[in-house]
């Protein structure tokens, strides 16, 4: 009997860890039940500086079912339409269930993906559902897709003006150099009809300025300044050394993308009315930069995609071939920027 009594409690033993194990191995098999539904507020999103605070577009999603209890986390992925998520940007959203996002925040993630300032472009969204610290694979949502056409952003920096004899000598109405750094280190393009007198100004009134103290020196209210030739001029001027200098140029685009490839510029015209340089030109989907005086000492390129340009800087790329309006502007100290149009 006893022998008995031993083989019946092992065997119950043996079935009661059977039993244990089925259910921990049920927990460790786990399978998503469904997906995340994606909803936008809108497909075309009107994007200007003078909303930046409005809400420009909200995003909203079902809950993931992972078919058992579990915290998800969501994160909303946005890319260049096409692009098929490649460089998607992340913008974590946290166990909420839906993200809104202003006009200023909006632009600044189109101008990230590469969507140049005044372009028309469209950008694909979808929802990604993880558990985190587990290996259940993520639930993604359908895709959106969205059109905006993002603003330049335009940074204030310290200035010093440029009135004189072009423009009447007027220091609250004369096109101002910037520093960049605030280091009393200036620079901006002007545009001299005929050759002309100037001096610099310390703010847009004659309160404090500054001329020549000999070739290429300043001083406090010294001499007035010039140049002997009309044209288009970069403008420099370290009010730390106190020196100074102007640099003629005219503009040009060169690259892949233009019909003369990389080993020939195309010419710019400058636009007074506008005070930009233009040109109507068929382009290639393919790289492009900016150059002064057919050379490489003076160029620009976009390093940050953002529309502003870096002197320097990375190579843009035309986003689809096409004719296009190009439109370089280099009137705002600081923010030289960059237009396509496409025609």
């Amino acid at each position: 009997m006893k022998s008995l009594f031993y083989k019946l409690i092992i065997a119950g033993v043996a079935l009661t860890t059977l039993g244990a194990c089925e259910k921990e191995g049920e927990q460790l098999v786990l399978q998503p039940g469904g997906t995340v539904a994606l909803t936008s507020s809108a497909t075309s999103v009107s994007l200007t500086s003078a909303n930046a605070a409005n809400q420009a577009v909200t995003f909203s999603w079902t809950p993931a079912s992972y078919g058992f209890n579990a915290p998800a986390t969501y994160t909303l992925q946005f890319d260049k339409a096409g692009n098929a998520f490649k460089a998607p940007v992340d913008v974590q959203a946290g166990n909420k269930l839906e993200q809104a996002f202003t006009v200023a925040d909006f632009n600044a993630l189109l101008l990230r993906l590469g969507i140049a300032s005044g372009s028309a472009g469209q950008v694909d969204v979808r929802v990604k559902s993880d558990i985190a610290g587990s290996t259940v694979a993520s639930i993604v949502s359908d895709t959106k897709t969205l059109s905006a056409t993002p603003y330049l952003v335009v940074i204030q920096y310290p200035s010093i003006y440029v009135p004189g004899a072009y423009q009447g000598w007027a220091p609250d109405k004369a096109p101002a150099l910037a520093s960049v750094k605030d280091d009393k280190v200036y620079e901006g393009y002007v545009y001299f009809k005929t050759a002309s007198e100037f001096k610099f100004t310390a703010t847009p009134s004659w309160d404090s300025d500054f001329g020549a103290n000999g070739p290429g020196k300043l001083v406090a209210k010294g001499g007035n300044l010039s140049v002997t030739a009309p044209g288009y001029y970069l403008l420099k001027a370290d009010l730390n050394a106190l020196t100074w200098s102007a640099t003629k140029t005219s503009w040009a685009i060169i690259g892949a993308a233009t019909p003369k490839g990389w080993d020939a510029e195309t010419p710019l015209t400058y636009d007074e009315a506008s005070g930009t340089w233009q040109t109507t030109l068929d382009l290639k989907a393919d790289a492009f930069k900016f150059r002064a005086n057919n050379a490489w000492d003076l160029n620009y390129g976009d390093t940050n995609a953002d529309g502003l340009l870096e002197s320097g800087g990375e190579n843009m790329t035309v986003p689809a071939a096409g004719k296009y309006l190009i439109t370089l502007n280099l009137s705002v100290g600081g923010n030289y920027s960059y237009k396509l149009t496409k025609l």
